[in-house]
C-alpha cells in the first residue's frame, strides 16, 4: 500500500506517510511534510489526505510524503504541534533512511500558514516550501491557545502586526518558495500574499507565484497537480 500509519509508541506519535512504489532505502529519499487546513484537525490520522491521496499516488513522487495532524486544542502547527513536526520527520527518517538534510514543506491553508511560521523559526532546516493559500492575519481577539509565551512576540510581527508582510518576508527570504492562490479566495485574500511576494522581492528572494484566476480558497487539488511543481519542490537545496 502506497500510504501508511507511522507509530511511535514511546513518543506518542502517530500519523500517515505516503511510500512510493519500488521504494529503496538505500537510496536515501528526501522528506515532503504535508501540512494540512483546520478543517483535517483531530485524531482521524487519514483525514490529512482528505480528498488528494489520488494526487500522491498518481505522482508517484521520489520522496517519502509525511502527513503530521494538528489536534483540536491548536489553531496550526506551533508549540506542541510544531515539536510533533519535526518528532515525525525525525521518526520517519530512521524508519525509511531519509536524507534529513533535504525537508521540503508543503501546506494548505493554516497549514500554509504554518509553512511560513516553521520556514521563520527553522530557516536552515528546511530546503524549499510549496505554500498554497496561506492566511497571514489572525483574527481572534487574543492569541492563539497553547501559544508558548516565548513564541507570542514572533507571532504577533508575522500575523498581527500592520507590518506583517515585511516582517513574514525578513524572516523567509533565504528559503525557494512556490505561493499558490485562487484569485477569489475570501478566506485568506491573495491580496496579502502578493504584498508579502512583493516585500521578498524587494529583499532579493525570488519566489514563484502562481494566481488560479476566479478559483475560490478551495485550491488545493488544482495546486498539487500544477505542473512542475514538486519537480522545482525537490530540486531545491
Amino acid at each position: 500500500m502506497p500510504f501508511e500509519l507511522l507509530r511511535d509508541d514511546a513518543a506518542q506519535l502517530e500519523f500517515a506517510a505516503f511510500i512510493p512504489e519500488n521504494f529503496d532505502r538505500d537510496a536515501h529519499l528526501p522528506i515532503i511534510v504535508f501540512l494540512h487546513g483546520s478543517g483535517e484537525r483531530g485524531f482521524d490520522r487519514g483525514l490529512p489526505l482528505k480528498g488528494n491521496a489520488h494526487v500522491f499516488e498518481n505522482l508517484q513522487l521520489p520522496a517519502v510524503v509525511i502527513f503530521p495532524q494538528c489536534d483540536y486544542e491548536h489553531r496550526a502547527f506551533y508549540g506542541e504541534m510544531e515539536t510533533q513536526v519535526f518528532k515525525s520527520i525525525d521518526f520517519a527518517a530512521r524508519v525509511f533512511g531519509l536524507d534529513t538534510q533535504k525537508i521540503f514543506l508543503s501546506g494548505y491553508s493554516m497549514g500554509g500558514s504554518s509553512t511560513l511560521w516553521l520556514g521563520a523559526k527553522h530557516a536552515e532546516k528546511i530546503a524549499a516550501i510549496a505554500c498554497i493559500a496561506p492566511g497571514i492575519t489572525w483574527m481572534g481577539e487574543e492569541n492563539p491557545p497553547r501559544l508558548p509565551d516565548e513564541d507570542e512576540e514572533l507571532f504577533n510581527a508575522m500575523f498581527v502586526a500592520e507590518d506583517r508582510t515585511k516582517k513574514i518576508a525578513e524572516r523567509i527570504k533565504d528559503i525557494p518558495l512556490w505561493f499558490l492562490q485562487g484569485t477569489e479566495d475570501e478566506p485568506c485574500p491573495i491580496e496579502e500574499t502578493r504584498m508579502l511576494v512583493d516585500e521578498m522581492r524587494n529583499l532579493g528572494s525570488k519566489p514563484l507565484f502562481t494566481e488560479y484566476y476566479g478559483v475560490d480558497h478551495e485550491s488545493l487539488t488544482l495546486a498539487l497537480e500544477q505542473e512542475g511543481l514538486f519537480g522545482w519542490l525537490l530540486s531545491q537545496k
